[in-house]
């Protein structure tokens, strides 16, 4: 795909719409270099560094991941002494989308002399340092436990909120020790006694430059990769050296930095660190092999060039893999065979609310469509958890499991719009931790089930064990902001509490059945009131019934609304909450066909019912318009028939 200097040729702009799209939609993006001098004089909107930028910005990628490692093999190539470079093994953590590149005010002016002047704003909020900060402590907590955060907190306001958020976090990783350092001393620090660090974290600026510093250490800005990650999404994997148009054409470059970003590719974007490893292995066999490029070239080893360079590389990974050989249209294929691991999701904090499913290859027995949980509070409003198990995209015959957050729509006026920003996650227990993606929606009465989020393909939940532990796993939403679009647009302060844990277990076998048909032969009259009931009907030793409103509740005016009631939902025992799969219908009876609407397996409760006023209901059933139209069968000569499935597939406690 086309970027940068190559796309403003081609088309005229540094980052083309389908750059974008195709990346987004990618599982990880390799880059290229992308500038050069024939770019330079451009204006600001038209160099090939502002699709870098952009790029970065449209992904969501904050995070960017600069390993310094000095090769054995190398240690003579470093412009420090041997007994400096020897063993140096650091990785940089630079925040890659605020700061000083991308803060506002920015521009040119004129001072109070009339001179020009140019000015940018450095800019941190407290979130972004958060995130920062929690990437590279969990960096660290993997590499040797020390992480270095470098500001300039001495002089820069900027740093001293960097320094106070830093330690703030800090709390959260008691096993990982930190210490800060101004930028200039660390300027000095890594090339007097590089050793020191572990893991460094640091701004856009200082991390652009130190990060360019200390890959001098290994001999060559043309031995080291990047890759740059968001909270979900693809990440974004390149060599931290430029196009070096200087060389361009000449087949001089060091290619390994983009091979090694491939290797990153493979183990941070796809999960395949078998497959990056042996990558590496196989560069370091290159090395071992005494070939180098001009920029890493000793006495008594061979100069290559870049095409030559890969080229062994590539010798040296067929020497290790393991490959099959496939005779396609004549041609012989080498495929290499990757073994992947789990798939890595951004990473989430201990969520507001988890739901534990037991015996989930039973819920997929089901063929339930969604498991519903029981409500919880959280600022002011009730909220649900629904998981589709096996939701499909659009044009996509792949099942995926995927989230939904509910929001109970009679505490909603009319009129009104909750928007919320959530996470939805899965627990990862292979690393300890919870992992998923960002979502956000707008809520209203008709409007009160989020869109499903896939989070993660359904074979790839069955498949490996760091999800799916003794047939359970488990899913959590953390809400992290909620808005209120009132007159006065107020912004709901979320105030999060002890985290909430809902059981829910399915059954094997031994499902309770029941279904009943409710047939309303006087519609005409009844739709005067606003509301009215079938006779009760018993499944699962309960008593239930259909309630109709005709004119639609309190949630809708335009549409008819259905509700499956529990007779006496105060009579349940609170400890008591059974798992119901419920379905509704309405009959077209021309055509036979029905109106279904299913809540997918949900929870039962004292609790949940009573809050629902005893029921569970579908406001915009149908629209009126539709339902008496004459041209239809919804409603023939003041007679519709309205049909209630339920099974009991289980049941459930607060964990």
């Amino acid at each position: 795909m086309l970027m940068g200097g190559a796309a403003l040729d081609a088309v005229g702009v540094p980052l083309p719409d389908e750059t974008l799209a195709a990346a987004r939609a990618s599982d990880g993006i390799l880059l290229g270099a992308i500038g050069g001098y024939k770019w330079d004089a451009n204006e600001k909107h038209l160099k090939p560094e502002t699709g870098l930028l952009d790029i970065r910005a449209g992904l969501g990628v904050f995070a960017n991941l600069r390993p310094v490692t000095v090769f054995p093999q190398l240690v003579d190539a470093s412009p420090l002494k041997k007994d400096i470079a020897e063993g140096v093994d650091i990785m940089v953590v630079r925040e890659l989308t605020g700061g000083i590149y991308f803060g506002r005010p920015r521009g040119f002016g004129t001072n109070d002399n009339g001179e020009e002047t140019g000015f940018n704003t450095e800019i941190y909020s407290v979130s972004e340092i958060d995130r920062i900060a929690r990437v590279a402590f969990e960096v660290a907590r993997k590499r040797g436990g020390k992480l270095c955060s470098v500001d300039k907190a001495n002089v820069l306001e900027a740093s001293m909120l960097w320094r106070k958020r830093v330690t703030a976090i800090a709390s959260e990783f008691p096993d990982v020790e930190l210490s800060h350092m101004y930028v200039d001393n660390a300027a000095m620090q890594l090339v007097r006694n590089p050793k020191q660090f572990d893991t460094i974290v640091t701004n856009n600026i200082f991390g652009d430059i130190l990060s360019d510093e200390a890959s001098m250490i290994t001999g060559s800005i043309g031995m080291l990769s990047s890759a740059s990650v968001g909270e979900s999404g693809p990440g974004l994997f390149e060599p931290i050296h430029g196009s070096a148009p200087d060389i361009a054409g000449q087949d001089k470059a060091n290619p390994i930095a983009t091979i090694l970003s491939g290797a990153m590719l493979l183990k941070y974007g796809l999960g395949a660190e078998d497959a990056a490893k042996r990558i590496e292995t196989a560069v370091a066999q290159t090395l071992d092999n005494g070939f180098r490029t001009g920029d890493i070239y000793s006495p008594g080893t061979t100069l290559v060039g870049c095409k030559r360079m890969g080229m062994e590389v590539l010798k040296a990974l067929e020497s290790h893999r393991r490959h099959r050989r496939e005779e396609e249209g004549g041609e012989l294929w080498e495929i290499l065979e990757v073994e992947v691991s789990p798939p890595r999701l951004g990473k989430t904090y201990v969520p507001d609310f988890k739901l534990k499913i037991h015996d989930f290859s039973a819920l997929l027995e089901t063929k339930a469509t969604s498991a519903i949980s029981v409500p919880f509070d959280l600022s002011g409003y009730k909220w649900y958890l629904q998981v589709s198990p096996m939701h499909k995209k659009n044009n996509d015959e792949t099942p995926y499991v995927a989230l939904a957050l509910i929001l109970w729509p009679y505490m909603l006026e009319q009129g009104l719009t909750v928007h919320a920003v959530f996470k939805f996650s899965i627990y990862d227990h292979s690393n300890r931790m919870y992992c998923g993606c960002k979502a956000d929606y707008n809520f209203d009465f008709k409007n009160n089930y989020s869109k499903k989020e896939c989070l993660i393909p359904l074979q790839e939940l069955l498949k490996w064990s760091s999800f799916l532990v003794d047939d359970s796993c488990v899913f959590g939403v953390e809400i992290l902001k909620i808005d209120v679009s009132s007159p006065e647009r107020k912004e709901v302060v979320v105030q999060h509490k002890a985290t909430t844990v809902q059981n829910f277990f399915v059954q094997k076998k031994g499902f309770v059945e029941g279904t009943y048909t409710w047939t309303v032969n006087n519609f005409h009259e009844l739709e005067l009131k606003n509301f009215f009931c079938s006779p009760t009907f018993e499944v699962g030793g309960h008593k239930w019934y259909i309630c109709m409103y005709p004119r639609g509740d309190r949630c809708s005016t335009d549409c008819l609304s259905l509700h499956l009631c529990l007779d006496a939902p105060n009579d349940l025992p609170r400890e008591s909450k059974n798992v119901a799969k419920m379905t509704l219908s309405i009959q077209d009876q021309k055509n036979g066909k029905h109106v279904t609407i299913t809540t997918g397996s949900a929870l039962l409760s004292n609790y949940s019912l009573v809050v629902f006023r005893g029921s569970w209901g579908w406001p915009n059933f149908i629209p009126l318009k539709k339902f008496k139209d004459p041209s239809g069968g919804y409603l023939v000569e003041s007679n519709c028939v309205v049909k209630a499935d339920l099974t009991i597939v289980g049941s459930s406690n607060d964990g």
